[in-house]
């Protein structure tokens, strides 16, 4: 036996004689000497040798059955074992304890005028115990059919676990990919007119990139807000520069935004949306984004007017994928309304702390 075994049995051992000794002991209708002895040696020291028997079935006999499932092997395995236990508890009565075992009053010889003790024989103990042992059985099967449920349970949650990480991974992947994509086509529109803004617009992209990879996978961790605010400004101005006209966006992040953290790289795809399939060019219909939030909300606005080129993509597989990935991260705490009418497109994205 390994060390999680031996700890596996004095567990059971502990709550197996507390069970046995604090009902039988709550029960007890006289608090005397000779009861609490009668406890202790009826409960106490017999109720030990029942655990054997009990961890027997416990730990060889039920998982050998459930892993065949032969009633005649079982039958086989537990018969000796009921047999041997039950003759040793009654050789233990017998001999040493009689009185208090198997003692059950006595009787007047009327020939001799004597009195004669009368002790339960071998046959009716062994009868009597027999039900004992069934009950140990049974007890043996539903312990070990509990702690199987509860190992399954937690293996099954683990796998949910994992599932919903890599899935989660997954998307923020796309997701990362997709910005990539679009903001190396921004550079590139600036390098191929030459434009001297283009260091800039490379130097910005690094800071984005590199934030990027600082993120960790897992679905539980959150960025501070301050940070995520930042990574959304190096982004417009990324796209600023492209456009060459700041006027185009218009971006409003309240100043005092609770001490919060959010999803990493959560509400770039909205702004990246409203760039790809929105007019930025246009001070008249600017994209308007806006940053607000308390203790118990955070709301982000992100309207735009549609751009005639991409009136049928709106929307993409970018949203698609915040989607899952908010239903995976803020299950029952997010709120996600999208406004999309024939000349703009907005979407009003509510995360509840």
């Amino acid at each position: 036996m390994n060390r999680k075994d031996i700890s596996g049995f004095f567990i059971l051992l502990l709550l197996f004689m507390a069970i046995v000794l604090g009902i039988n002991l709550f029960t007890l209708s006289v608090y005397s000497r000779e009861s609490l002895i009668s406890l202790a040696i009826r409960d106490g020291l017999f109720g030990l040798v029942n655990f054997f028997q009990f961890y027997i079935f416990f730990r060889w006999i039920v998982p050998s059955f459930l892993h065949s499932r032969n009633w005649q092997l079982l039958l086989l395995r537990v018969f000796p074992v009921v047999a041997a236990f039950n003759s040793f508890k009654y050789l233990l009565a017998s001999g040493v304890f009689p009185k208090i075992m198997l003692y059950q009053g006595y009787r007047y010889d009327l020939g001799s005028k004597r009195r004669i003790e009368l002790f339960t024989t071998f046959g009716a103990y062994f009868t009597n115990a027999l039900w004992t042992s069934l009950v140990l059985l049974a007890a043996a099967f539903a312990v070990h059919l509990f702690l199987h449920w509860l190992r399954e349970d937690k293996r099954r949650a683990l796998l949910q676990q994992q599932q919903v990480k890599a899935e989660s991974g997954f998307l923020k992947m796309q997701l990362n990919s997709h910005f990539l994509i679009n903001s190396l086509n921004s550079i590139y529109s600036l390098a191929i007119t030459g434009s001297p803004e283009v260091v800039q617009a490379n130097n910005t992209l690094v800071h984005l990139l590199s934030y990027m990879l600082d993120q960790p996978d897992d679905i539980d961790f959150r960025s501070p807000i301050r940070d995520e605010i930042q990574y959304l400004q190096d982004f417009i101005s990324l796209q600023q520069l492209r456009t060459g006209i700041k006027e185009g966006i218009q971006a409003d992040f309240a100043g005092t935004l609770p001490d919060k953290q959010i999803a990493p790289m959560l509400l770039v795809p909205f702004v990246e949306n409203a760039f790809k399939h929105g007019v930025t060019n246009h001070p008249a219909h600017p994209v308007t984004i806006v940053l607000a939030g308390d203790e118990q909300m955070l709301s982000f606005v992100v309207s735009n007017k549609k751009s005639i080129f991409n009136k049928d993509k709106t929307g993409g597989i970018g949203l698609e994928n915040v989607r899952k990935r908010l239903q995976l991260i803020y299950p029952q705490k997010h709120d996600l309304q999208i406004t999309d009418t024939e000349a703009t497109y907005q979407c009003h994205l509510k995360i509840y702390w």
